[in-house]
């Protein structure tokens, strides 16, 4: 599916209310300017970090499912940033086939640290047999990590996502993040829908209805999708799923929602007269203001549960944390993420500076910035991997184009994982399965 999507993040009512707040703001003190406070703030680029070469065994298996875990495995091996992934045209000579042994002695003349090994096979209608296996050249003895998985093929996928994620525990120590998906909004005017797309960028497909205008969209209680859209050109609205109305006790309309991690707390932000206030609750037909700060965007919920969003400063817009601005003032704050990264938490959050738009990173409570993209178009709407060392955003970069990145949250190693641009992203891992088998 290829389309072209411009990104929108409000309507014509809500961009009023902007112009207004802007109105307002040139009658306060000249605002410093953007590329002043962030002149200093080098880009980090990954700090000249070194990464581990591993290898991935090729296999001359012709089982579906044999395919799609190994394309899986090797492009989440490659996408988290953890290795430098050989290519397959450099791999030993030799035959993989599935019950092969490894000469690791050959792998290791190629650079690599370890190696990895998935196969598939189709056992029978509902059944399809996943096997990985992980080793370090240094420790000869046997696998440092196996595992063999029992799943519906109809679900080989999701599971190679999820053996991806143990390899990488295995390898650094903590599991990756690709057992997730995103949610964003894209489009433009009426046509301005929420999309569902895969960690890896796969299967992006809409979910909101056509005939209405959504403009950010949020993963709720069971994992269902909850989104905010207008129907002809009223109020916006929240919506469950089934595409059920949900009435906040607030009349005005409603930009923007999201649940904390474990789906027990709701925000909101909402129309308010001439400005946008915040507001929070065990569930949308029960929350009640959270915050004074005037033009409360962005909501989100910090790893501990704090709640966060961007607000009006003295000059420009601000990122706060129970009610306190972390972010300088005199910045175009938006769209804060926040990154429980195994080095700390830190917060990610986009800048306007003149026509680009770049990403930064703080820490939880504030603090030196690091700048992570320049003179690169636009780079906005961040999200943060559900492992924390990841952040997926949107970029109208030229090279190699607009579209959708995973990055290092170092800055390091930006991959473009879809051609589609929009906003109000969202990622979130996969609810655990049922009825998977595993030994």
């Amino acid at each position: 599916m290829r389309l072209t999507l411009v990104p929108l993040r409000v309507c014509a009512a809500f961009a009023a209310l902007l112009l207004s707040a802007a109105a307002s703001a040139a009658d306060s003190p000249a605002s410093p300017d953007p590329a002043d406070l962030l002149g200093n703030v080098e880009v980090v680029a990954g700090g000249g970090r070194t990464l581990p070469k591993i290898g991935v065994l090729p296999s001359l298996a012709s089982d579906m499912e044999d395919v799609t875990v190994r394309s899986v495995v090797k492009r989440d091996l490659d996408l988290c940033g953890e290795f430098e992934v050989l290519d397959d045209a450099a791999a030993p000579d030799g035959l993989y086939l599935a019950d092969t042994p490894i000469d690791l002695k050959a792998w290791a003349q190629k650079g690599v640290e370890a190696v990895v090994k998935v196969n598939g096979k189709h056992v029978d209608a509902a059944h399809a047999e996943l096997r990985a296996q992980a080793y370090f050249v240094s420790q000869p003895k046997g696998p440092v990590f196996e595992k063999v998985a029992t799943v519906d093929p109809k679900e080989a996928r999701v599971a190679s996502h999820r053996l991806a994620d143990d390899l990488i525990g295995a390898l650094t120590g903590q599991k990756g993040g690709f057992a997730s998906h995103m949610l964003f909004a894209a489009g433009s005017g009426r046509t301005k829908r929420l999309f569902a797309i895969d960690a890896d960028g796969n299967d992006a497909h809409p979910i909101s209805p056509a005939d209405r205008m959504t403009i950010a969209g949020a993963f709720g209680p069971g994992d269902g999708v909850h989104y905010t859209a207008s129907v002809d050109h009223g109020e916006f609205f929240a919506f469950g799923p089934g595409d059920v109305p949900h009435r906040a006790p607030i009349k005005g309309s409603v930009y923007d929602l999201v649940f904390s991690r474990d789906r027990s707390k709701v925000a909101m932000s909402i129309g308010v007269g001439n400005t946008v206030r915040l507001f929070a609750g065990p569930s949308i037909e029960a929350v009640t203001e959270a915050s004074r700060v005037g033009m409360a965007l962005d909501p989100t919920f910090t790893p501990s549960g704090a709640l966060a969003f961007v607000g009006e400063g003295k000059t420009g817009q601000r990122v706060y944390v129970d009610n306190k601005p972390i972010s300088p003032d005199g910045l175009m704050a938006a769209t804060p993420t926040f990154c429980k990264n195994p080095d700390g938490v830190r917060v990610v959050f986009s800048v306007s500076v003149g026509r680009d738009t770049d990403l930064v990173s703080t820490g939880e409570t504030g603090g030196g910035l690091m700048r992570l993209t320049q003179g690169q178009g636009r780079n906005f709407s961040p999200a943060c991997s559900p492992d924390g060392r990841l952040v997926a955003f949107f970029s109208t970069r030229n090279a190699p184009g607009p579209g959708l990145y995973i990055m290092r949250l170092d800055g390091g190693r930006p991959k473009r994982v879809s051609t589609l641009v929009g906003d109000a992203l969202r990622w979130d891992p996969l609810p655990e399965p049922a009825a998977a088998v595993a030994r």
